[in-house]
């Protein structure tokens, strides 16, 4: 299977070979292999019929179900390029990506309607909405059916497909300026299969995947359709947000056996189960975190509680998936792990000279997943790639044993009292405190205008947010670190500000609003 051109080949290939194993579960429906490729080339002829053809854009605001693996299936067969939209922007945000991809077309369930219909007016290239999943909804913008268009039209061939055509188009957050198009090609999902999937994870057709991050991210996409359907497995979707309750119930109703989310939902797990609440994962062989650094904390809570292992990853949109990973047989607690296999990852110093060995700097990647550019800004291209070679923006730690440990994004890390200061280490240290849920670290000008070390923590139910509580984590922190990485302020906050991709958005800290403070 290393050779598949798309995820339309692996689909293809095991409705053949084993058409009636469930693919999907979703709410109370299993949809095979056999049905969803059927649904898929349904989907090309809806899309054709509607003038749609190769190169086009079609955007696609759903929340997660059989209708979006349906339509993104369709759309790449067709060779048209799907654009993933969050269903958390605001009318403006989806706007913004409509028109800098010229999406034509959009497909959208029936929660996005007030959305679309918002952001229509500033979208003059947007012809046609088609709703998934709900009638046509009575507002300005008129909209088709999904589900109708697709019983009305017949099978449609797949397109001639090459690794190098254009397949997806996946926005970054944005959230240090406005969102960047990601461009993939089809060849890129099939590596992420074959060099993460099955020779980290080692998924197979009897695993079922469960993620709590969306299809829409990078991560998700990768958790919930490219490695289950490129490995013969079950993927389990759920709509609804993905808190403990929700999580929790769908652990016990359909068993997963690989769980994927960002650290932030372990957290909340804990939380949750900490309050005595039944959090059954008997059925899990091991879980996977990514999005930001999983603190080695959580990972030990995690496993005396459930007896399973995390294993931290990191990737990024302009990858694909994962390229630094822990196995489950080579792992260590609070670090990225070590690169996967068809990546190559380097670290460089402030002048951009190549650091080998133990060292820490700017973490660079190149692998076959790789971005070639960004959708219509030749710049930004310019700026983070390089003769293959990706900028991250991340600081890194390579240890003697070649385990890359995070220690913040390059516009994170702070000097004080002349010295460098890692946000990441400050937070692990504090996150150890049994009155500490979460902390997030910035650095704070003092009255003379140096900076200094200021930390915002989310506290336990139950602790006081007083005096005594900042008095008794300043000596905590006091006790492990060195003087100038030590908080001299700490806020209190009910909880920290996030992107919708769970990472902590600390240039907002740079301008707070505590509810309580030191």
């Amino acid at each position: 299977m290393e050779h598949q051109r798309s995820i339309i080949d692996y689909l293809s290939f095991y409705a053949e070979q084993s058409g009636d194993k469930t693919a999907i579960h979703y709410e109370d429906q299993a949809i095979s292999y056999r049905e969803l490729e059927e649904r898929s080339a349904q989907c090309r002829g809806a899309l054709r019929d509607l003038g749609i053809k190769d190169g086009d854009r079609v955007a696609m605001v759903m929340s997660d179900g059989p209708d979006w693996i349906t339509a993104f299936l369709g759309i790449l067969g067709l060779g048209a390029i799907a654009v993933p939209c969050s269903t958390m922007l605001k009318a403006p945000e989806l706007a913004y990506m409509l028109n800098d991809s010229g999406a034509q077309t959009a497909i959208i369930t029936p929660d996005q309607c007030e959305t679309i219909d918002a952001a229509r007016a500033e979208t003059p290239t947007l012809k046609t909405v088609l709703i998934a999943g709900g009638e046509p909804q009575h507002t300005s913008t008129e909209m088709l059916s999904f589900n109708q268009a697709l019983a009305a039209a017949a099978p449609a061939p797949l397109a001639e497909i090459t690794p190098d055509t254009l397949a997806l188009i996946l926005y970054t957050s944005g959230s240090t300026g406005a969102p960047k198009g990601a461009v993939h090609q089809h060849g890129d999902i099939p590596y992420t299969v074959e060099r993460t999937g099955r020779a980290v994870y080692g998924i197979t057709s009897d695993d079922r995947v469960f993620s709590s991050s969306r299809l829409f991210f990078a991560y998700g996409l990768g958790n919930s359709l490219s490695l289950p359907l490129g490995l013969g497995a079950t993927s389990i979707l759920c709509r609804e947000r993905p808190l403990p309750p929700v999580i929790a119930q769908v652990f016990a109703r359909f068993r997963p056996t690989i769980f994927f989310a960002v650290p932030a939902v372990f957290r909340a797990l804990l939380e949750y189960y900490r309050q005595g609440n039944l959090l059954d994962t008997s059925s899990l062989n091991f879980c996977v975190s990514a999005g930001e650094s999983l603190p080695a904390q959580i990972f030990h809570e995690w496993k005396d509680a459930t007896g399973l292992d995390i294993l931290d990853a990191i990737g990024s949109t302009e990858l694909m998936y994962m390229f630094i990973s822990n196995r489950r047989d080579h792992l260590r607690p609070g670090s990225s792990g070590v690169p996967v296999e068809g990546y190559d990852a380097r670290l460089l110093d402030e002048h951009g000279q190549v650091l080998e060995g133990a060292s820490h700097g700017n973490l660079y990647i190149k692998g076959a997943s790789a971005i070639r550019s960004y959708w219509n800004k030749p710049e930004k291209t310019a700026e983070t790639i390089s003769d293959g070679w990706v900028k991250t923006g991340d600081v890194y730690r390579r240890d003697e044993e070649g385990f890359y440990w995070f220690e913040g994004r390059s516009d994170d890390l702070f000097k004080s009292s002349g010295m460098w200061v890692s946000p990441i280490e400050v937070e692990d240290v504090l996150c150890t405190h049994p009155s500490v849920l979460e902390t997030a670290v910035v650095a704070e000008a003092d009255q003379d205008g140096t900076n200094l070390v200021a930390a915002y923590a989310v506290l336990r139910s139950g602790v006081p947010a007083n005096a005594e509580t900042v008095a008794a984590l300043k000596a905590y922190a006091s006790a492990t670190l060195p003087r100038y990485k030590c908080p001299k302020r700490i806020y209190f906050l009910e909880q920290l500000p996030r992107t919708a991709t769970g990472k902590v958005q600390r240039f907002k800290l740079r301008a707070p609003k505590p509810s309580a403070s030191s």
